[in-house]
């Protein structure tokens, strides 16, 4: 995992298991460590998702994350943000 903490929010780089550690619930925990992280900071949890890696698009979108743009060449780069709603009580 490779995360870069910057001055208005938290970037995920890169994220990645061994295909035998998938599907078994460690990405979602350090997703929602990284996530619980960033809400400390009061910052966005930001990264970018290849388009053509659906599964990884389809994982970040159960977990709260909603598309911001595209970019890069051919647009083949989706960016994400995960954005802590703030309570009022």
């Amino acid at each position: 995992m490779v995360v870069e903490y910057r001055a208005t929010e938290v970037y995920l780089g890169r994220i990645e298991l061994h295909p035998h550690y998938q599907g078994r619930g460690i990405g979602a925990q350090l997703i929602h460590s990284l996530i619980d992280t960033a809400a400390r900071r009061g910052q966005p949890l930001i990264l970018d998702v290849l388009v053509i890696n659906t599964r990884a698009h389809a994982f970040y979108q159960r977990h709260g994350f909603r598309e911001l743009a595209r970019h890069g060449e051919n647009n083949r780069k989706i960016r994400m943000r995960f954005t802590h709603r703030q309570t009022t009580e």
